[in-house]
């Protein structure tokens, strides 16, 4: 069956857009549009986003934003309240230690104790309608483990509106398949599970899955060797380090993108999570671990 695409870069990746009806293109013009919006809203890189904004207020004064902001900053706060290994007040310490940039460094041990000091998220101060703000000066929103997955269920909604039935929505490897697969007999999806030792796109496993997203949480691509020490992105909240983990990865199957991003790290966080527990969670569907001694794991 055909397949159209289209291919752009945005939210500091590669996206990547799949529709298959040629009638159903138009709607990758307003895609574009609105993932650039968001872009505008939530990037920390971009001086005049309402993240920005908020985070060079710190301390000052609250900042009025838009609804999509509140909404995220509030279910953000929400969820790293729950320590979960999330923590939307992270930002001062991601950007100290800029894994995944030319000067990634460890901190020296009384810099990460003075910045431990500056990622409470229960400083996060909301108010409704749109008033967001953070009560000591040096703090810093980051919202870059929970965007992208709130950014792809509003690209749904919007293909929704559009009556797209079927296609797939890439952001930088975080999936959200929409439909009934027109690739396979019994309309299930392939998924791949990234192979941690091998290049982008080379599968461990493949994952035969129902409409569904799909994101994943590892070590394998972002990080960097100082001294002989391997050190990732994946920062813990209570210690300022690198999370010390015998995972190389963990893919979560969710019916929402976002809380895909949110099940992957609290997954990644507590690996030993009971099965029980994971399925109260109306969202939750699978999940895939994928082990430095190269072990698999599959929950579903």
């Amino acid at each position: 069956m055909p397949k159209y695409q289209t291919h752009f870069k945005a939210l500091g990746t590669k996206i990547t857009l799949t529709v298959f009806s040629s009638f159903d293109q138009q709607v990758f013009a307003p895609s574009k549009k609105l993932i650039d919006y968001y872009e505008k809203l939530f990037s920390i890189y971009l001086p005049d986003s309402e993240i920005s904004r908020i985070n060079r207020a710190a301390g000052q004064k609250m900042i009025e934003v838009s609804t999509p902001t509140f909404d995220l900053v509030s279910l953000a706060q929400k969820i790293s309240l729950k320590s979960w290994g999330f923590n939307a007040a992270i930002g001062p310490l991601v950007k100290e230690w800029n894994v995944g940039f030319e000067n990634a460094h460890r901190p020296d041990a009384t810099r990460i104790r003075q910045l431990l000091h500056q990622i409470d998220p229960q400083e996060i101060t909301t108010k409704a309608p749109n008033l967001i703000g953070l009560q000591q000066a040096g703090m810093q929103l980051d919202l870059g483990g929970i965007a992208k997955g709130y950014i792809a269920d509003r690209l749904k909604d919007l293909w929704a509106a559009f009556g797209v039935r079927t296609g797939i929505i890439d952001l930088g490897g975080n999936l959200l398949t929409i439909g009934n697969s027109s690739l396979h007999p019994d309309q299930k999806w392939r998924i791949g599970i990234q192979d941690p030792w091998n290049p982008r796109g080379k599968a461990l496993r493949v994952v035969r899955m129902p409409a569904c997203s799909a994101v994943t949480s590892g070590i394998y691509e972002r990080n960097f060797t100082e001294n002989h020490h391997f050190y990732h992105h994946i920062l813990n909240p209570r210690t300022g380090y690198p999370l010390k983990t015998q995972l190389m990865g963990v893919t979560v199957f969710t019916d929402q993108s976002v809380w895909g991003e949110i099940e992957s790290t609290r997954l990644f966080f507590n690996p030993e999570t009971p099965v029980d527990e994971l399925k109260k969670d109306r969202h939750f569907m699978a999940a895939v671990f994928v082990y430095q001694n190269h072990e698999i794991r599959i929950l579903k």
